[in-house]
């Protein structure tokens, strides 16, 4: 039985957690670089403040609302913590997110899977003051949907064999991938809920969301055989290496290389819906020692460029030694659920962050549907450009 965790409104619970005053009240967290709300008490979202509304209008809608700047440093401490009670019974715990994972409580004998979640449950409120919600069941799929059904402090358990049941009430948007215009989309073609997805056929499901619609059938089938992964540390990370084959020794070659394996990363986090908050780089000399230099960004993001002065600090940082290097490796981790993509009033039209987010779907896409070399940086060009000379 696997086990899915979702923490409450995750950044505000901990800073309730960490001042009574702001216990019962309603608090947000955010409004500081992106000029946006990252995470809202229940009691402010109850007057509709949500996520990621820009704060100037939160405050129009909630004068008293109590704003207060993120400590995400805070945050990754109380999410180990958190994760830490999964560990006393189970070593299968895969982190998601900052707020949210998975644990496998299958293999664990001395309790059910909803006795032993239930402990983790409590245990998670009584030592850290944060409420979190619970769905148990056979997948990783279906475990997530309930966890998400009853918040806060939702605590819902589907029997081995009710998982299509327990799905096939539920509007389309439940499945994974189904955003507001794929959403939309299916809504149009008659295909509003998860029982007529499951009843679809491929080749018309393919019309509306293309290659995913077998694997969107199997889920809507309550059916998912993804295994719950295993990591130590960090939440999932995203990374990257390149072994070059002879030693190299031209610092503007090994930053373009960088940057562009930060692209494909990047790439992968807009997939998946998440944001990055750490940037780790990996420097192997051609003696075998190695180099390893990371930086935290002040906010987590989703865009590349937000990234590429820390990866240039990062290689100058870690090169230290006067010889040559036969790898570079480039690591994103203490990933955050999608948030942050609002921007400042202030900001030129073009520079937004949302002008930028666009800009990187808009490549995304196109080198998806025509190859990787029909957009390119200034960095992919001179890397092109090098491999022609050579």
């Amino acid at each position: 039985m696997i086990v899915h965790l979702d923490a409450d409104a995750f950044f505000v619970s901990v800073e309730q957690a960490a001042d009574r005053r702001l216990r019962g009240k309603a608090v947000a967290v955010g409004g500081q670089r992106r000029g946006i709300i990252a995470s809202a008490s229940y009691e402010a979202r109850a007057l509709g403040v949500y996520t990621p509304m820009p704060t100037s209008r939160a405050l129009r809608l909630c004068p008293h609302l109590i704003l207060i700047p993120g400590d995400y440093r805070k945050y990754e401490l109380f999410s180990r913590l958190m994760f830490s009670f999964a560990n006393d019974y189970t070593a299968e715990v895969e982190h998601a997110s900052i707020d949210e994972g998975y644990f496998d409580l299958g293999r664990q004998t001395k309790f059910t899977a909803a006795e032993a979640a239930a402990k983790i449950r409590d245990a998670i409120a009584g030592s850290l003051k944060i409420s979190a919600s619970f769905g148990i069941a056979s997948n990783k799929l279906v475990s997530q949907v309930a966890s998400k059904l009853k918040k806060p402090g939702g605590f819902v358990e589907v029997p081995r064999g009710e998982e299509r049941a327990f799905l096939a009430p539920l509007a389309n948007h439940w499945l994974p991938g189904i955003g507001k215009k794929a959403a939309e989309g299916l809504d149009a073609a008659g295909l509003r809920t998860v029982a007529q997805i499951a009843q679809a056929s491929p080749e018309f499901l393919a019309r509306h969301v293309g290659s995913y619609a077998p694997q969107l059938i199997l889920f809507a089938q309550g059916l998912d055989d993804r295994p719950v992964v295993s990591e130590h540390g960090d939440a999932t990370s995203y990374s990257e290496q390149e072994t070059f084959g002879t030693d190299v020794t031209d610092e503007e070659f090994v930053l373009a290389t960088a940057r562009a394996m930060a692209d494909r990363l990047m790439t992968k986090v807009r997939a998946d819906g998440k944001t990055i908050r750490t940037v780790t780089v990996k420097l192997r000399y051609r003696d075998f020692t190695e180099a390893s230099r990371s930086a935290s960004l002040d906010e987590p993001t989703d865009l590349e460029t937000e990234t590429y002065s820390s990866l240039e600090r990062l290689v100058k940082k870690g090169w230290t030694k006067r010889l040559g290097l036969r790898l570079v490796s480039v690591r994103f981790s203490q990933v955050y659920s999608g948030l942050f993509s609002a921007e400042l009033a202030l900001d030129s039209a073009h520079n937004t962050p949302q002008a930028q987010r666009e800009l990187a779907h808009a490549i995304d896409a196109l080198r998806s549907k025509f190859g990787k070399g029909s957009v390119m940086r200034g960095h992919d060009l001179w890397l092109k450009t090098r491999e022609g000379e050579q």
